[in-house]
């Protein structure tokens, strides 16, 4: 994976891999200083996935420090 964009699209092919029938998928979006960018993962996500519920939220700052600034990931919970 060399791109953000194929990286956003591996990331979800793992997790509806992680997931297989379990509907319908809480999810939450985490990042450092990169609101857009979690922003539109959250809606590829949203396209991709059954989602009933979005969490936003920001990383800590002695998370931060060890991700650097610009990381984004998505937390879910399946079948709840």
């Amino acid at each position: 994976v060399r791109t953000k964009k194929k990286a956003h699209l591996r990331v979800l092919e793992i997790i509806k891999e992680e997931i297989g029938d379990r509907t319908p998928i809480r999810l939450a979006t985490l990042n450092a200083n990169a609101t857009e960018e979690a922003q539109a993962l959250l809606k590829l996500a949203q396209e991709e996935l059954d989602v009933i519920e979005v969490i936003r939220s920001e990383v800590s700052p002695v998370i931060g420090t060890h991700v650097g600034p610009g990381t984004v990931g998505l937390a879910y919970m399946a079948g709840l």
